[in-house]
């Protein structure tokens, strides 16, 4: 019965071709309209990946040239400002004049009867005196000194009291600055999120109506739409009504790192509140017991118009003194009363001033947690970067994995990204502003260093260096995918390739290139015979065959010192092998590619400054005696010439196991290291694992 099949299937082919006529023809109207989306997203992807808003977060300068929040020397009061002071200098002008003289006029008529003044024994009809008192102590001339000096700390703490209340309208118009300036770096973001947007989501509802991508991605698209209009309400609607306190930072803004210590130590002169020792010291004047010592003076002319006539009328002058002093034993108590009276007047600017270290350190730790954010944050960015970083990689190589509309959305939140470290970096200068207020005559420089992004950069989106070598062998005893799994797993970089001009083996290193071109590649050529031959058409012939665009280097593992008569002609041989270097130095300058070598440890010193002026990298060949003591003394000419470009490389036959060849390049630290060869590596851990496998049966 199975001869029916094809019977049935060209009948129902028919009658579907009647039914649906056009089918055929949808389906390939469909594909035509899908892949000018596709191209429409794309064109918007060539023109936008490039922006990155990278100088608002890294800033061209690594130190802050200059304070940015320079408060004015010249105080400017308002009005009731400057009449509090000048009611103050008044007040002590009006005492200072005020000696506690005063003049006494007394005139005295008996109408009926004479008087007799008991102190004088006179019988007088009339008597008139007129004198001068000077009170020297209490309501007088040293009362009033004792005034002024209360008026003058009094004014000394009015002006420090107008001066918190500046510094206070000072931090709210840098606040307002601060949040102008970062606010509008956002919106410049914003813009171009916005326009990405909304060249983007017209054509993703296209592709969603006809289901040709994910909810998902629909819906990422409208969350992206709803994030930048809320941002936008929040940003360009908080400086459009702030148009007054619009003026700039005329320089950009480092990160900065506060060195605790020093802002401790900057403090220590200003955790004493002054406005306390005033108080002490008007609470001793008030309390003072001279004050309420009475001492007078005084002079008298006296004039008397006596009762008897057979009596000459009498006058004289008379000067005396009078001294007052209270019984009183409440010293102590008066001079707390008043302490205290002063005190709750100034209560509020003395709680502000309370344990004003311990502010700082909050405030300290308030930065650090952002500081971490933002480190966070930043890390995260990188990420990113290195997300775009494969998909411009995609899109130039044609590759079919590319995906412009995930790469747009991946683009998205790197600019994202960016507006949270405008944030941060916007929170952080709040709290600087907030030890500008609290330390006013201190530069904010003073105690703190830029925080220098790069090192972050090296530390995160470079992995270690840890190269490998890969000969031949290697693809004929191992897959594709085997060398591209280990490599991975290990994270080798950079990989050095050997090179040949055999057609097979160049296809294999092609299609692994291609497959592993995000890990630094270096094409290795270990033929000695170059080094009579010459290496320029040599390397002519490998950017024939192969893609240099995809590979980051050439590595040289050339070796004069193996030819027979080297001992005898070494001079010769260097000066062929320095020679092969600058040609091939050449070649790379030319390609945009690094130049690397592999030598043993014994190379002179005039060898080894020609290798450090052209190479990128020089690896250390420390074969055969690998005692630790023997290769760190026979690497620290090297390491002395060469320094950072030292890679030391190990070899696979010199150890029993993977596990003793890392504790050795553990031992040796050196930062660089590399291991010869991956072959053999995978043979290492095969016979580990057969090993384990044997033992556990």
């Amino acid at each position: 019965m199975n001869f029916l099949y094809p019977k049935l299937n060209v009948i129902a082919l028919l009658i579907g071709i009647l039914l649906y006529p056009n089918s055929h023809i949808l389906s390939q109207n469909k594909d035509e309209v899908v892949s000018l989306y596709i191209k429409n997203l794309t064109d918007i992807w060539n023109e936008t990946n490039t922006k990155t808003f990278t100088s608002y977060i890294i800033d061209s300068t690594l130190s802050l040239k200059s304070e940015p929040f320079k408060i004015e020397q010249k105080k400017i009061l308002n009005q009731a400002q400057q009449l509090q002071l000048r009611l103050n200098q008044l007040q002590q002008s009006i005492n200072k004049k005020d000696v506690g003289l005063q003049a006494t006029v007394n005139f005295q008529e008996n109408l009926n009867s004479p008087v007799v003044d008991p102190e004088e024994t006179v019988v007088f009809r009339r008597r008139a005196i007129a004198g001068i008192d000077w009170d020297i102590l209490n309501n007088g001339f040293y009362e009033n000194r004792v005034k002024n000096k209360i008026l003058k700390l009094n004014y000394l703490a009015l002006q420090h009291k107008q001066y918190n209340d500046q510094l206070n309208s000072f931090q709210n118009k840098q606040t307002s600055q601060i949040l102008f300036y970062f606010n509008k770096k956002k919106v410049e973001i914003l813009d171009i999120r916005k326009s990405l947007n909304n060249k983007q989501m017209p054509i993703v509802e296209k592709l969603w109506g006809i289901k040709h991508i994910t909810k998902d991605n629909y819906l990422k698209a409208i969350q992206n739409s709803t994030d930048i209009n809320a941002q936008y309400n929040l940003y360009l609607n908080y400086n459009k009504v702030n148009q007054l306190n619009n003026a700039e930072f005329d320089f950009e803004l480092p990160i900065l790192d506060i060195n605790i210590q020093q802002l401790l130590q900057k403090s220590n002169t200003s955790t004493i509140d002054s406005s306390l020792i005033n108080a002490s010291q008007i609470a001793k004047y008030q309390a003072s017991y001279i004050k309420d010592v009475s001492l007078k003076a005084y002079t008298r002319y006296n004039y008397y118009d006596v009762y008897n006539s057979s009596q000459p009328n009498r006058s004289f002058i008379s000067v005396g003194m009078n001294l007052s002093l209270p019984l009183a034993f409440n010293q102590k108590d008066k001079k707390e009363f008043y302490l205290t009276q002063q005190q709750l007047t100034n209560y509020k600017e003395g709680s502000d001033s309370a344990d004003f270290q311990a502010t700082l350190i909050n405030k300290y730790y308030e930065y650090q947690y952002k500081l971490k954010q933002f480190k966070n944050l930043y890390h995260k960015r990188l990420v990113f970067e290195e997300l775009l970083r494969t998909e411009r990689a995609k899109a130039q190589l044609n590759s079919m994995e590319f995906n412009p509309n995930t790469a747009l959305f991946i683009l998205d939140d790197y600019w994202s990204n960016a507006i949270e470290l405008i944030d941060l970096k916007q929170d952080l200068y709040k709290i600087l502003l907030d030890f500008k207020v609290k330390l006013p005559a201190t530069n904010i420089s003073e105690y703190t260093t830029p925080l220098n992004l790069s090192n972050l950069n090296i530390a995160s989106s470079n992995p270690p260096f840890k190269a490998v070598y890969v000969w031949s062998d290697a693809f004929k005893n191992n897959s594709q995918t085997v060398i591209n799994e280990y490599c991975k797993v290990n994270e080798f970089n950079p990989i050095l390739i050997s090179y040949n001009h055999t057609k097979l083996y160049i296809q294999q290193i092609t299609e692994f290139i291609s497959k592993n071109y995000t890990t630094p590649i270096h094409l290795m050529i270990g033929s000695n015979k170059i080094l009579q031959t010459g290496i320029s058409g040599y390397l002519d012939t490998v950017k024939l065959n192969t893609d240099l665009a995809k590979i980051k280097g050439i590595h040289l593992d050339i070796e004069p010192h193996t030819f027979d008569d080297f001992k005898d002609n070494k001079e010769k041989y260097f000066t062929m092998y320095l020679q092969l270097i600058k040609q091939a130095k050449l070649f790379c300058d030319n390609n945009h590619l690094e130049l690397s070598v592999s030598i043993p440890l014994n190379y002179p010193d005039n060898v080894l400054i020609e290798l450090n002026t052209a190479c990128n990298q020089v690896y250390l060949m420390a074969y055969e005696n690998v005692d630790i003591d023997f290769i760190l003394r026979k690497t620290a000419e090297e390491k002395t010439i060469l320094k950072d470009k030292c890679v030391l490389a190990l070899r696979t036959k010199d150890f029993e196991n993977r596990t003793s060849m890392d504790e050795t390049l553990k031992k040796l630290g050196f930062e660089k290291t590399a291991y010869h060869d991956l072959d053999d590596l995978i043979k290492f851990d095969n016979t580990s694992i057969n090993v384990k496998g044997e033992g556990g049966k």
